[in-house]
Formats: C-alpha cells, sequence, structure tokens
C-alpha cells in the first residue's frame, strides 16, 4: 500500500480522526526533518516532548548547545532563558498543542534538583505563557533490568503531595497526568477533584490492560464526571492504534453503560442526545486543548 492509503486504512479501522504526535527536535533524525519541512498531514498534530533536553542535566548540554543554545552545566537565569528560547522554538515550529515529559516516581516539588528547577523556572513559565498544557507522565522506574535494554523499565509510586504543590503554585497552568503506578490512581482523582488545573490523562503503559483501564475509568467517573481523558493511544507503530483504541472505546462504554443504568434505576433516563454528548466530551479532545 501507499503510505497515505495505508494511513487512511489504519484511521478508518481505528475510527480515529486525528492523533497527537510526541515530537524530539533533539533526536538526530526527527529534528533533520523538522529542520528541513515537510508535507505535513493536517490529521497529525505536534507535541513537544521534554526528555531529551531536560533530564539527566547536564547530560543534554551537548545536544542543546549543538543546536545553538548557550546553556551551561551550573543552571542559571542564563540558561533557563536559553531553555525557554528552546522551548518557544520548537513549540512554533511544531505548532505543538501540549508540553510532554516522563519523569521518576521520586520527581518532587520544592527542591534544588535540576529536573524540577527546569521545570518550574522554564517549562511551567513558558507553558502559561502560551496557553498550552504540561502533560507530565510519573512513575517510570529506568532500567531496573539493564539486560533488557529499552524493556527494562519499570514502575514506582510518586507522592501525592509534589503535585498538588504544583498545582497551588502554578493556578494558571493545565496539567494533564498520567501516573504510572495503579496504586496512585485514586489519589490523582482525588487531586483532580481538589485542583481544576489537574487533567487524569489516558492509561499508560503497565496501566493499558483491559482490567485495570476498566477500574480506573470506573473510578475517574465516579470521582469527575466527564472531567478526565480516559485514554491516549501511546502508540509507537500507527497500527498500534486500531487494537488500542478497539478494547478501550469497548470498556469505556461498558463502563458508561452501566453508569446510565444506574440513572435509570434513580429514575433519570438518558436520551441518544445525553449520551452523545458525554461520550463527545471524553474522546474530542477538548479537554487537551
Amino acid at each position: 500500500m501507499k503510505v497515505r492509503d495505508y494511513i487512511d486504512r489504519v484511521f478508518e479501522l481505528a475510527h480515529v480522526e486525528k492523533v497527537y504526535m510526541t515530537n524530539d527536535p533533539l533526536d538526530p533524525r526527527e529534528g533533520e526533518l523538522w529542520e528541513k519541512g515537510f508535507s505535513r498531514d493536517p490529521r497529525f498534530l505536534g507535541v513537544l516532548r521534554l526528555d531529551s533536553a531536560l533530564v539527566n542535566w547536564p547530560a543534554p548540554l551537548e545536544r542543546l548547545a549543538a543546536k545553538g543554545y548557550k546553556v551551561e552545566r551550573s543552571l542559571g537565569e542564563g540558561t533557563y532563558k536559553e531553555i525557554r528560547r528552546y522551548l518557544n522554538h520548537w513549540i512554533d515550529k511544531l505548532g505543538a498543542k501540549y508540553m510532554a515529559i516522563s519523569l521518576p516516581p521520586h520527581f518532587s516539588y520544592p527542591n534544588q534538583d535540576p529536573l524540577t528547577l527546569l521545570m518550574i523556572k522554564a517549562v511551567y513559565p513558558t507553558a502559561k505563557e502560551r496557553g498550552i498544557p504540561t502533560a507530565m507522565m510519573i512513575g517510570v522506574k529506568k532500567q531496573v533490568n539493564p539486560n533488557l535494554g529499552d524493556a527494562g523499565d519499570s514502575v514506582g509510586k510518586m507522592d501525592i503531595r509534589t503535585l498538588e504543590r504544583i498545582a497551588v503554585n502554578f493556578p494558571d497552568n493545565k496539567f494533564l497526568i498520567t501516573l504510572l503506578s495503579r496504586e496512585n490512581q485514586h489519589e490523582l482523582c482525588v487531586a483532580a477533584r481538589k485542583f481544576r488545573n489537574i487533567v487524569p490523562f489516558g492509561c499508560w503503559w503497565f496501566l493499558n490492560n483491559p482490567s485495570i483501564i476498566r477500574e480506573m475509568t470506573f473510578e475517574r467517573l465516579e470521582l469527575l464526571g466527564l472531567s478526565f481523558v480516559p485514554q491516549h493511544s501511546d502508540a509507537r507503530v500507527l497500527d498500534q492504534l486500531i487494537y488500542k483504541w478497539g478494547h478501550s472505546r469497548r470498556l469505556i462504554a461498558e463502563v458508561l453503560t452501566e453508569k446510565y443504568e444506574d440513572l435509570a434505576r434513580a429514575g433519570w433516563r438518558a436520551t441518544r442526545e445525553h449520551i452523545q454528548r458525554d461520550v463527545a466530551m471524553l474522546l474530542d479532545g477538548k479537554l487537551i486543548a
């Protein structure tokens, strides 16, 4: 098949209208392609991935310097300014709808860790200024089994107080949050009840199992109504959209059906229009914008 026909077919089978790409400008092949420019399929929306530019500082120094950014090992206002310049340039270049980063379970705030300082001095101010969310996917324990290479990562529980402090101190920012540990999910829902700038976001990685998706969707619906994003694809290969959205959509429908039955038993019957409205609120992506 031609590439365009293949994309059309995958979108058709997955019942997907558009996707958000997480783009890494410091990946040599990807960055070069964006710099050259290309004819872009409008169904593919940009997201600026931050890991390679921020995580394990000062490891990213060489890559950023090669792109012309005057950053220094010792973090200071000059380096924060250059990181913000990097973020703004690539938000514009990608047309980024949000910024995204995966973080370890021990990520905490406040502290003087370089990653935390880069987030609060560069990422959050830029996100506020540009009016876009920051997606934080928290709980990755890297390389617990180095013999497995990229498959050797595991999961850890975070301290929800970190997220609460960030939400308090950055009230004008929107945070799309995925916590990788199943044990964090109830705490995340409670935090999202208390802070309107926290939006639970998808069932990521080790959570992308039918039994856990079902449980999390029930929990979120019961605690948050429709103010969450039930799933994100996290697809490394395009045709993964088909099976990931196949089982996710079925599970979301099952949960909604049970809740409509609860409403009917309580004396209120949902109409077709009510159901269409609710499904659109969950799946049309407006909570991300």
